[in-house]
């Protein structure tokens, strides 16, 4: 009888510690995108920094102009009737580069993850967001203007960089980062700054979208998300870190759809194939050119944000420090020491 129980105690122990064998294999490697697992995670301790050189001259308020912007002269030192949001925290959001027409803003869409009752899949839907001034929000957002003595074209240098703050972490989020610039108008470098900073005249249809990083990808990405979601990374199994096509939302999903057919383009309702205008590599040492400048000042409105459209946006590549660096020349290459 002793016997009888004791081996009946073994098969329990043995059982258990299959089922938390399975526990931990599940955990180890279930990895999913737009952050299923926990939807309030975020990139913390964001840094913004936008520099303009070689006869460009930028500022955040139509008056100051400057070589250098940073985050006190989006949030602090802007026009006082701005909208600039510089959120503590981001999380991730999608969109197809569609800009609205009367409001000059572009498109986002905030998601709601969830679960198929019947199968247990993952599901989604979308709301348009509302940027929201300061420091609340899901995403970075601010004017800027451009100030120019002719006509020339606008070229992002090699130094423009989408990279991981020293002493932390990369666990790849950077990958999923975007930056896109949304012209509001043009005016006269002597109009008043009231008139500059309303402008509003030429406020583009599409966002010039800029994907930084577009060759990284994480070992997890690639062995388990990309092949998890149906996604091919790169043009062949033999360059498997190259840049990723990618649908972005283009509306707000008011019944849920299933998330797997969103993120891999099988859903051509809810979501449009993006092409960046520019593509870099972590290690790029090219300048784009990115739009060209009338003579006199340019209002955009820049967007910074991750995109959960994107494979490399997955629950491992959470809770990293970012910093987002942009370089504008007038020069299409580095001038020579």
């Amino acid at each position: 009888m002793k016997r009888k129980k004791e081996e009946k105690r073994r098969k329990k122990l043995r059982t258990l510690i299959l089922l938390l064998f399975l526990t931990i294999i599940m955990f180890g490697t279930s990895t999913y995108a737009w952050f299923t697992a926990n939807r309030t995670v975020t990139i913390q301790s964001l840094d913004v920094h936008v520099e303009a050189s070689n006869g460009l001259q930028i500022s955040t308020d139509a008056n100051n102009w400057k070589s250098v912007i940073t985050n006190a002269d989006i949030t602090t030192n802007a026009y006082s009737t701005h909208t600039n949001m510089v959120p503590a925290n981001v999380t991730a959001v999608s969109t197809d580069g569609v800009v609205d027409s009367s409001t000059g803003k572009l498109k986002m869409y905030k998601p709601v993850i969830g679960t198929d009752a019947t199968t247990g899949d993952y599901n989604i839907t979308t709301s348009l967001d509302t940027e929201a001034k300061g420091s609340t929000g899901n995403y970075i957002a601010f004017d800027i203007f451009l100030r120019v003595d002719s006509n020339m074209p606008i070229y992002l240098t090699s130094d423009s960089k989408v990279t991981v703050k020293a002493d932390t972490e990369d666990k790849g989020l950077k990958n999923a980062s975007r930056v896109a610039f949304v012209k509001q108008g043009h005016g006269a470098s002597t109009d008043s700054v009231s008139s500059l900073i309303a402008l509003n005249n030429e406020i583009a249809e599409k966002a010039i979208i800029w994907e930084p990083n577009s060759d990284t990808h994480t070992p997890i990405v690639i062995s388990q998300v990309a092949p998890e979601y149906g996604v091919t990374i790169g043009n062949s199994a033999t360059t498997p870190d190259t840049y990723t096509n990618y649908t972005g939302v283009n509306k707000a999903i008011t019944t849920a759809v299933d998330l797997k057919e969103l993120v891999n383009g099988t859903n051509t309702t809810d979501a449009t194939a993006v092409t960046p205008n520019i593509r870099t590599t972590a290690n790029n040492t090219t300048y784009n050119s990115i739009f060209t400048l009338q003579q006199g000042v340019t209002k955009f409105r820049v967007y910074m944000w991750v995109e959960g459209q994107d494979i490399d946006c997955e629950n491992n590549a959470t809770g990293s420090d970012i910093s987002y660096t942009i370089q504008l020349s007038t020069l299409d290459a580095p001038v020579a020491p």
